[in-house]
């Protein structure tokens, strides 16, 4: 009996011969997505983010038109001041000017009055 042991054979069985296989190229199919459907809570959202930035917008003029106007008539105020205080410079000149000595007492020469410096007091 030729019962020999795996380390003692001589003969080498031959391997197969193995080559690389190739796999198939698979088609790629690519699938295209319809339009997504729109919702009741979609739709009610882009109304009102849109109706939020409506209101903001409006409100940005609103405020732009009240500063605006108030600036106008802050300008007309300080105009109307700046009017009244030169009327008052001019009257506190014309007083300052009526009341000098030398005015007072043209005028009571002209009304025959005499200066009784008893009586003369300084207000300022």
């Amino acid at each position: 009996m030729n019962n020999a042991s795996y380390n003692e054979q001589t003969v080498v069985p031959k391997q197969p011969a193995l080559e690389p296989q190739i796999a198939p190229e698979k088609k790629v199919q690519r699938r295209r997505f319809g339009h997504t459907k729109w919702n009741l809570g979609d739709r009610l959202m882009l109304g009102l983010t849109i109706g939020v930035a409506l209101v903001g917008m409006f409100a940005i003029i609103s405020m732009s038109n009240q500063g605006t106007k108030a600036d106008r008539q802050l300008n007309e105020v300080t105009a109307e001041l700046a009017t009244v205080r030169n009327d008052n410079n001019d009257l506190k000149q014309e007083i300052g000017a009526a009341t000098t000595k030398d005015e007072l007492a043209a005028i009571a020469k002209k009304e025959d009055l005499s200066m009784n410096n008893d009586n003369v007091r300084n207000v300022k």
